[in-house]
């Protein structure tokens, strides 16, 4: 694509207000022929995703990519976290996309390499560049298995491609390009550390196991939706790497554990008392789920709840934390007896029915200040936990 028709068709999108894409489409106000058309429509999502998605770079007159890049790339609150991890004369971004990652990282570089494969998103990228001032990037376009490395390089970044030829989803970590276990050996004799992101629907230990130089797995949540898979690898072998849980957007303390601890803990399972607790989203996709109770000195309701309870508040626990009002047996018509409002919020752990399958079945609406959780105690009886929540210091 020509970069004199990308400027124009982005002077254009910046003159005008948030649009609807598609009625804009079809009422083509300015008259303009089809295909510049589309690159208005679509610098204009761009500039409107800029402003929740990555700040720092909104109006700041930067071309818009295709749109699976910008779908794909890191958000400014998740760059902005792992470039804190890092820092050194020469780092590089094997695989560098938009360049959102690149370009937090290059902060803490005296110089940084952006290696995007895709030569005209390689332009985009060394354009907006530009824009925003950056001088300490070069810009490469080899493929990441055949970069050649004359000199000593301090850091590694790679963001596999998780889509084939086609444009399907690969879940498997060996389909995923570059494939890192095939070159991580080749990286980590030229750099002291590799990171690498992966979809949060990769199985983490098994990745720690293929990987094997594994020093730590981030798991990086947004406003409790986990979004990246975050691995640090190093030369040196390593069998038991640090699980941190982050929930960035949120005043939630980090949480770590070791996996070997975790399988050691003993829990005594018990009946809900005062408090209940629920894990954020990272904690229960990394499986802290013993050594989060141990750590936090709260019982586990049952084996697989995922739910916790104690007698005093746990008013810094990484999670949402809730009064228990009332604790009683799954029974329709006593629910709607003790259930005064018809609209509560429902959740459900290790129970045969879903939410919605619960609020059709008791005539119940989304919303209210009660919160209604479906579950299983330690002697599997099926029980309903009325609660009201607690605004905890740790949203």
């Amino acid at each position: 694509m020509n970069l004199e028709i990308l400027i124009k068709a982005a002077q254009i999108a910046n003159q005008l207000d948030k649009i609807d894409p598609k009625e804009f489409v079809l009422k083509n106000p300015l008259k303009i022929d089809s295909d510049l058309l589309k690159l208005v429509v679509n610098q204009a999502i761009f500039n409107q995703t800029l402003a929740q998605k990555i700040p720092e770079w909104q109006d700041k007159n930067l071309l818009a990519p295709a749109k699976i890049s910008l779908e794909q790339c890191s958000s400014q609150i998740t760059a902005e976290y792992k470039s804190q991890k890092v820092n050194g004369r020469l780092g590089i971004d094997l695989t560098g996309g938009l360049g959102v990652d690149s370009y937090f990282f290059a902060k803490k570089f005296q110089s940084f390499v952006h290696n995007e494969i895709n030569q005209e998103l390689s332009k985009i990228v060394e354009y907006n560049y530009q824009q925003l001032n950056i001088k300490n990037v070069k810009h490469s376009n080899s493929k990441a298995e055949e970069l050649n490395f004359s000199e000593h390089v301090d850091f590694f970044y790679l963001d596999p491609a998780r889509r084939d030829a086609a444009n399907r989803k690969m879940v498997s970590l060996k389909d995923c390009q570059p494939n890192l276990i095939e070159i991580k050996d080749k990286l980590l004799q030229n750099a002291k550390m590799v990171m690498v992101k992966y979809s949060p629907m990769l199985d983490i230990k098994d990745t720690i196991a293929l990987l094997q130089h594994v020093k730590e797995v981030i798991i990086l949540s947004e406003k409790n939706e986990v979004k990246e898979l975050v691995f640090t690898l190093t030369n040196e072998l390593c069998e038991d790497p640090t699980i941190s849980c982050v929930n960035l957007g949120s005043s939630q303390s980090e949480f770590s554990f070791k996996y070997t601890h975790e399988n050691i803990i003993h829990l005594q399972f018990k009946e809900p008392r005062a408090y209940l607790y629920e894990p954020n989203a990272s904690i229960m996709k990394a499986g802290g789920f013993k050594s989060i109770a141990a750590n936090f000195e709260i019982d586990k309701i049952a084996a697989n709840s995922h739910l916790y309870s104690s007698e005093t508040l746990k008013n810094d626990f990484p999670g949402r934390i809730f009064k228990i009002e009332n604790v009683i047996n799954f029974d329709k018509k006593l629910l709607n007896k003790v259930i005064e409002t018809k609209k509560a919020n429902v959740s459900t752990r290790n129970f045969p029915f879903s939410p919605d399958e619960i609020k059709k079945q008791l005539g119940l609406k989304d919303g209210g200040d009660k919160y209604l959780f479906f579950t299983e105690n330690h002697n599997k009886k099926k029980i309903v936990l009325i609660c009201s929540k607690i605004q905890n210091t740790l949203k």
